[in-house]
């Protein structure tokens, strides 16, 4: 077994024997508890994080796996009857929708304490921001090299003739897709409310293929048959630790450098286990399990204490920034300007055309 994997191992059992919080004083036997998350390997590290102090106290876990969309869909078609899950994780890009569809249960921020330590969401007590990436461009070092092709500073820098047919941008129905296109439109002067810019850089690019799964972007880079992903820095990390020659790229938008995109949690109106979910939730945000996440997936904790912790691993240091003037600088997306019923329509006219 490699390191790495007993490296998870041995963090998972310290999660799931640390002290149970003071207010949590109860057990969850015989409560089995849908979580609704992604998969590719992510379920797994939540399996060693959140999952894992919930089952010390009795309870059991079972995944729902899909994306954030796939999760919102399943809630439509129950909507009226029983949730068809407890917990699930929610896209910044769909949560007004999640939101105004009625999905997400009033949350007791009281029964979540570890909610002190996160960056407030749009509707703080429906969802909580569970964790950030920071978006950008994931590339092979070598190739480009090879290519004479300097690392990439904008993503306008894709462009580049040579790497005509080997770039994937992110897909329209994947978390990311709104950042890339707003992040390009603003690096030429646009906004929120004018993405042209960024609508023209993706029909520019004239891809093959468009990043849907992160694991099969990544083998696609593996192979060669792509040589540039806009993708999460975290894409960047899982690979390196597996010896891809990767670098990174936090593009340049205007004034700004990188990008940051939310990841939130909810839980469904209706679960029969709110206690349970609040708890799982609660759990999520500890630091070890955000540390976890961190380390294993490259997401860049909402918790304090687990960010302070990312210092300790030089990688992590490397690809992520992580001083908070850097933070503070990045660009961040103002979706009460963005117009994100039509976003799709326009991103499929400027693949199409």
């Amino acid at each position: 077994m490699r390191g790495l994997e007993l490296k998870a191992i041995a963090l998972g059992a310290m999660v799931a024997l640390a002290a149970v919080p003071a207010w949590a004083q109860q057990r969850f036997d015989g409560v089995t508890l849908r979580v609704a998350t992604y998969g590719g390997g992510w379920d797994k590290v939540v399996q060693q994080g959140a999952s894992a102090q919930f089952q010390a106290l009795g309870g059991r876990v079972e995944y729902v796996i899909g994306t954030p969309g796939n999760h919102l869909a399943k809630l439509i078609a129950a909507h009226g009857g029983p949730p068809p899950f407890d917990v699930f994780d929610v896209a910044d890009s769909s949560l007004s929708d999640t939101v105004e569809g009625g999905f997400l249960q009033k949350l007791d921020l009281a029964d979540i304490p570890n909610v002190k330590d996160t960056m407030q969401s749009a509707y703080p007590n429906l969802a909580i921001t569970a964790w950030t990436t920071q978006e950008g461009i994931v590339y092979d070092a070598d190739r480009f090299k090879a290519l004479g092709i300097p690392a990439p500073q904008h993503y306008r820098d894709l462009l580049n003739p040579k790497l005509r047919g080997l770039v994937e941008p992110i897909d329209c129905g994947t978390p990311g897709a709104v950042q890339f296109i707003v992040a390009a439109a603003k690096d030429d002067g646009g906004s929120e409310t004018d993405l042209d810019a960024g609508f023209k850089l993706l029909h520019d690019l004239k891809a093959l293929k468009y990043e849907r799964v992160g694991s099969e972007a990544m083998q696609n880079l593996k192979t060669g048959d792509i040589y540039a992903v806009t993708m999460h820095a975290g894409y960047a990390i899982q690979g390196l630790r597996d010896n891809m020659p990767l670098g990174f790229t936090h593009p340049v938008v205007g004034s700004q450098k990188g990008i940051i995109k939310e990841g939130l949690l909810g839980i469904a109106n209706g679960t029969p286990n709110l206690k349970a979910a609040e708890f799982f939730i609660n759990a999520y945000l500890s630091e070890g399990a955000q540390y976890q996440l961190a380390v294993q997936r490259g997401i860049v904790p909402v918790n304090a204490n687990a960010r302070r912790r990312l210092g300790e691993d030089p990688l992590l240091q490397r690809t992520f920034l992580l001083k908070q003037e850097d933070v503070a600088n990045m660009m961040r997306v103002d979706w009460h300007k963005l117009d994100i019923a039509t976003f799709c329509d326009k991103w499929n006219r400027a693949i199409a055309r």
